[in-house]
């Protein structure tokens, strides 16, 4: 549960939205591109010990954890771009109760 973060931690924004084939208008080729959909302000979290053990199987340097005001619509599907380095939306811990937050785990995306 998120009922005590501090709302003035939530200093950044973060866009979460797809990656589209987008057409490039001087080529007419197609790229990958990331799409926005929407924005949200967000603070970094800090995991506790355990939640850090759970993730050791994981590449920590390329995990980060952000808050946000809880938002249904963000989901596992969704591309998320803070900073501007792209993430993929790695977990949801979702907290749907009045005035909660939720914590959303993010995954670099490496460049192949």
């Amino acid at each position: 549960m998120m009922l005590n973060y501090d709302i003035s931690r939530l200093k950044q924004r973060v866009e979460f939205g797809l990656v589209k084939s987008v057409e490039d208008d001087n080529t007419g080729d197609y790229k990958q591109e990331f799409v926005p959909q929407f924005k949200l302000w967000c603070g970094k979290y800090t995991q506790t010990q355990t939640q850090q053990y759970t993730l050791m199987g994981n590449d920590q340097q390329a995990l980060i954890t952000i808050a946000i005001r809880h938002n249904s619509a963000v989901k596992e599907s969704l591309v998320a771009k803070l900073d501007g380095v792209q993430y993929n939306v790695a977990a949801v811990n979702s907290d749907d109760q009045l005035n909660a937050f939720d914590t959303v785990t993010l995954k670099k995306i490496s460049k192949a």
